[in-house]
């Protein structure tokens, strides 16, 4: 396994007030997500981010981009004639466990590098009754994941993170050391979400947490977020691939992990030197890294 599809939930959450939104004070917050499914955001952070791969020192900016991040946010809504394509809202994340619900940020861009460590590693096996490791638990160094959103009625593979494999450490550590390798952010935005983490009396699963490469790591292959300074006025549409593209091939399964079977004859490095182009060709810029919220007290929001 080289060069995976991941399809994740790729639907924003409907802009209601007291449908996970909320008024305080002056400004609306996106609480803690507390629904079934996972949703994406499109999302202002501050980051590092490069023009294109000859940019060879990061610039800090106000970054824009779509991701995850099932914590609260401060949200600012957009009229976009299609929600599917373009942002309902511009979310700016914060950290804070005084609204707290059970979903976790999985991948997760936020900090000093990228992290991946529960979605698809596993499966309920009906026959056995329990949870089977997948094959993504064993993903090999230098693999590189794409993961993104089909909607079947959009001929296009939405694209909202690209994950280069650097090293892993398995579940069963993690609880040996109380998740002592991770920050506090992310200890309770993910890991004290799931079961397989930093839980008492849980038996370790397979399941690992994959640290991606970063440009500090190897400036010539390392994982991204598409992103752009600049929103315009309402946003931008997703980095993509075509459904009919000719190279990629992307699956148009909504679900189910795939693989590019089509890009066989290419490396890692070569596949991820081809996806690099498509997002440049967009427009996008190459984020690098992402500050991690801060934490706050919903009183001293600003």
């Amino acid at each position: 396994m080289k060069k995976i599809q991941f399809p994740h939930p790729g639907a924003q959450k409907h802009f209601s007030l007291k449908n996970g939104y909320r008024e305080y004070n002056d400004k609306i917050i996106r609480e803690w997500n507390k629904d079934k499914s996972h949703y994406r955001k499109f999302i202002l952070n501050q980051g590092d981010y490069l023009n294109d791969l000859n940019d060879s020192q990061p610039k800090s900016a106000g970054l824009y981009f779509w991701g995850e991040w099932e914590g609260n946010s401060v949200f600012e809504s957009l009229k976009n004639e299609d929600y599917r394509i373009m942002p309902n809202g511009v979310h700016k994340p914060f950290h804070s466990t005084e609204i707290r619900e059970h979903q976790n940020t999985d991948p997760y861009v936020f900090g000093d590098y990228l992290k991946y460590c529960v979605c698809k590693q596993s499966y309920y096996n009906k026959k056995k009754e329990s949870r089977l490791p997948t094959k993504l638990p064993f993903l090999d160094k230098h693999s590189v994941i794409l993961f993104g959103t089909n909607n079947i009625n959009i001929p296009k593979f939405y694209i909202d993170t690209v994950f280069v494999v650097k090293c892993s450490e398995h579940s069963s550590k993690v609880i040996e050391n109380n998740g002592a390798n991770y920050t506090k952010v992310y200890r309770e935005e993910t890991l004290e979400q799931l079961q397989e983490y930093l839980k008492p009396e849980v038996t370790p699963s397979e399941n690992k947490i994959f640290h991606g490469q970063t440009w500090w790591d190897n400036s010539e292959f390392f994982s991204f977020v598409p992103c752009k300074t600049d929103m315009g006025e309402n946003g931008f549409e997703r980095m993509y691939l075509d459904w009919d593209d000719p190279l990629f091939q992307p699956s148009k399964t909504t679900q189910a992990i795939t693989y590019f079977k089509s890009c066989d004859n290419l490396s890692q490095k070569k596949f991820w030197q081809k996806i690099v182009e498509k997002a440049l060709e967009q427009g996008f810029k190459l984020g690098i890294r992402f500050e991690e919220p801060e934490e706050k007290k919903l009183e001293n929001l600003v």
